[in-house]
């Protein structure tokens, strides 16, 4: 099932084809409600203690604690810093185009440049698909909703 998923200040809200809000990390009474994790995994958030364990798996814990700290303090900053933008290979290799030309050009301002760097803000919303799971035999199966261990959906970015 196809769905709009929508980052807010507070929390995020599932809309279905039809604009109706189906779903909720602030869990409203008669809608389903939302692991916030998975929200922003697919909004490209990242867990900073997975990833320098991810980093520094299979190595001597003791000689790379300090490191490790490092790590996640330099990353921490970097996403405190950058916290608005999103950026893809495509982006750099499109802003390195912009600054090639403007030297070749000797001009201050390349014209869209404003337009570029607001394409760049992270976006407040995305297509999702609800993970189904076929529940009962095959004669009378019937798609329902997957459910992690918290009872929240599982959405996978379409």
């Amino acid at each position: 099932m196809e769905a709009k998923l929508i980052k807010t200040e507070v929390n995020y809200l599932l809309k279905n084809e039809e604009g109706v809000i189906i779903a909720s990390t602030s869990i409203k009474k008669g809608i389903s409600s939302l692991s916030k994790q998975n929200c922003d995994e697919l909004f490209g958030a990242v867990d900073v203690d997975k990833l320098a364990d991810d980093y520094f798996k299979g190595t001597n814990e003791n000689a790379v604690l300090w490191r490790r700290i490092d790590f996640k303090d330099g990353f921490n900053k970097a996403i405190e810093l950058n916290k608005d933008k999103l950026f893809t290979l495509e982006n750099i290799e499109e802003a390195f185009a912009y600054g090639q030309l403007n030297q070749v050009h000797n001009q201050k301002y390349f014209s869209g440049s404003k337009t570029y760097i607001q394409s760049l803000q992270q976006p407040t919303e995305i297509n999702v698909e609800i993970v189904m799971d076929i529940c009962g035999d095959k004669v009378y199966a019937v798609p329902e909703p997957k459910l992690d261990s918290e009872g929240c959906l599982i959405l996978k970015r379409k």
